[in-house]
């Protein structure tokens, strides 16, 4: 299997999740890219919780610099309402050792009492533990 030379990603708002889907090996260019998008699609949820979603089973890896952008960029996030975030991967460890450098926890300047994070192996178990949670990619009509 051939991989974009530089990854790439889509991003899509659905009721209040931020679903993600990650391909490739990044480099910093495309992680800015990445955080600039999400950072204008999470505008959309106005400061209430929201969660996130993200499908890394065809990311490769990412560099140093991407794991400290991302983790800056997650702080970010925090800040506007992020309180949960389910990560889907394959059962290698790499990619989640990588993921965990990029967790708030890690970083004594971010609060985040009220932010969560989870990892799966697959797609249907992290949307479950997201509706336990709250979020749904199908918002119930009112």
């Amino acid at each position: 299997m051939r991989f974009p030379k530089y990854g790439n990603y889509s991003l899509d708002v659905s009721g209040n999740v931020l679903e993600v889907f990650a391909t490739g090996a990044w480099n910093l260019k495309t992680t800015e890219f990445f955080i600039e998008e999400m950072h204008e699609l999470i505008a959309k949820f106005d400061n209430k919780p929201w969660a996130a979603l993200m499908d890394g089973r065809r990311w490769v890896l990412s560099t140093p610099e991407c794991q400290t952008r991302l983790a800056e960029a997650i702080k970010v996030n925090i800040s506007r309402g992020l309180t949960r975030s389910a990560y889907v991967l394959d059962t290698g460890m790499v990619r989640r050792a990588q993921l965990e450098r990029t967790h708030p926890s890690k970083h004594r300047d971010a609060e985040s009492a009220n932010y969560e994070r989870d990892y799966f192996q697959k797609y249907f178990e992290a949307l479950n533990w997201l509706h336990k949670e709250g979020f749904s990619p199908i918002l119930s009509p009112k």
